[in-house]
């Protein structure tokens, strides 16, 4: 159950994004979405043949993707200020409520 809602969460960080990046003018380049982005096609640039460099970047690739999915969770929006921005706080408890079930689901904790 907390899956559908992570995966619907970051299907409505995009939506905002595109919203975002319309209301702006910067599409993909000032937002989030472009960290996501570039971290998960960062892979494709790891040199296999050093077995250091390769392990130096996956690290960082998912570094990348971890800081990701915080920007996409804490939804960091410059269109969520001034009174706009309770619907910030409002989608940050969501996110940490689905966090939270998730822990729960996988410590195997029954939620009812």
């Amino acid at each position: 159950m907390a899956v559908k809602w992570l995966v619907g969460m970051g299907m409505i960080y995009v939506v905002l994004t595109v919203v975002s990046g319309i209301s702006e003018g910067t599409y993909f380049g000032g937002t989030g979405v472009a960290t996501i982005w570039s971290a998960m096609t960062g892979f494709q640039a790891i040199d296999v043949t050093n077995p250091l460099t390769a392990v130096g970047g996956i690290l960082i690739q998912v570094w990348q993707i971890m800081v990701g999915i915080f920007e996409m969770l804490t939804w960091k929006f410059s269109f969520f200020v001034g009174v706009w921005a309770i619907f910030r706080y409002i989608l940050c408890a969501i996110s940490l409520g689905i966090i939270i079930s998730l822990i729960l689901a996988l410590r195997g904790v029954s939620s009812g």
